[in-house]
């Protein structure tokens, strides 16, 4: 059986590396129960460049510790009920501790080999390949209501925005921060990307993102993908485009506003950017977004040919619109 197989037969997939190597990257939906700590691992590690036979007694000690902890706490978990999958780094000894105790339980246990770096290794080479799907891409200005309809499609949509966590635009990382959501690491878009592209079936909706969000590149592969698929243009008035950003960046800090307003001044006329200053500081923030629509993101947004048109005035309608266009073309 390989790797995906065994992901998709697991109802629980269990991460053994350290909380520091799981929170920066894991398999999606997998939990840690971590063999070491970040303190121990590094300690292990250590000792390992100066004794190795030193540093694999104290990790077989510590292992079995934390182990025997592990079973106690964990019973809802590690039961005859649910087939787990484990992994570690490697497929080293980290998930061969856990492994054998559990094989010796009679649980039904599974072990990836090659560990987690055999798993990036699929990624890697998956999204490095093209990407043999159908997309269907929205197109339109800052503000049009693209993101809401990527989540209404939810179940058949790949949503880059959340998946970077970051919001795209000039003032995408001042929303998520505004969320409060963190940043992600490229190894876990990639991952969650490729979790996205083979667990959703038939067409895909997505939104028409520039090569880079944030600190993340979008692969070739995908964006190129859906480029080359059937566009929509979603418009509407500028009333609601400015509701939906005042809605979005209501909390904004002052900080942050004039620091973005800098890193954007040199795409702007010197009076707009000091209209807008003028209207932030004049608590006019309905003024701002409606100037920074239309003097800066209109300006820079570029036009791309279009196969359908909606008007999103009407979210709810403009969604059951995109999915009749679906329909006639899986029809």
């Amino acid at each position: 059986m390989n790797i995906l197989e065994s992901i998709n037969k697991a109802n629980i997939i269990i991460d053994v590396r350290s909380p520091s190597e799981f929170s920066h990257s894991h398999i999606p939906n997998a939990i840690n129960l971590p063999i070491f700590n970040d303190d121990e691992y590094k300690k292990i590690g250590t000792l390992y460049k100066q004794n190795p036979i030193e540093a694999n007694f104290l990790g077989a000690s510590i292992a079995c510790k934390n182990i025997a902890n592990m079973l106690k706490s964990n019973r809802d978990i590690l039961n005859h009920k649910n087939k787990i999958l484990i992994y570690c780094a490697r497929g080293g000894n980290r998930s061969l501790s856990l492994y054998s105790v559990l094989m010796a339980l009679k649980l039904r246990i599974e072990r990836i080999d090659g560990g987690y770096k055999a798993y990036r290794n699929i990624v890697l080479n998956h999204l490095n390949n093209k990407i043999n799907r159908t997309f269907l891409t929205l197109c339109g200005n800052t503000g049009c209501g693209k993101s809401e309809l990527i989540q209404k499609a939810q179940s058949w949509s790949i949503d880059l925005e959340m998946l970077c966590n970051h919001f795209g635009s000039s003032f995408g990382f001042v929303a998520s921060d505004i969320m409060q959501v963190k940043t992600q690491s490229v190894k876990m878009f990639q991952n969650m990307l490729f979790y996205n592209l083979t667990s959703k079936n038939g067409i895909l909706l997505i939104e028409n993102e520039s090569k880079k969000l944030g600190e993340i590149i979008i692969p070739k592969s995908l964006y190129e993908a859906y480029q080359n698929s059937k566009k929509i243009l979603i418009t509407c008035d500028l009333e609601y485009r400015v509701n939906r950003i005042l809605n979005l960046y209501q909390n904004i800090k002052e900080k942050d506003f004039f620091a973005t307003i800098e890193k954007i001044s040199p795409y702007m006329k010197k009076e707009i950017k000091n209209e807008i200053i003028n209207a932030f500081k004049n608590g006019d923030k309905y003024r701002v977004a409606e100037l920074l629509l239309v003097k800066y993101y209109d300006i820079k947004y570029k036009k791309v040919e279009c196969d359908f048109f909606i008007n999103s005035n009407d979210i709810n309608k403009a969604y059951m619109e995109i999915l009749e266009i679906k329909e006639n073309l899986e029809s």
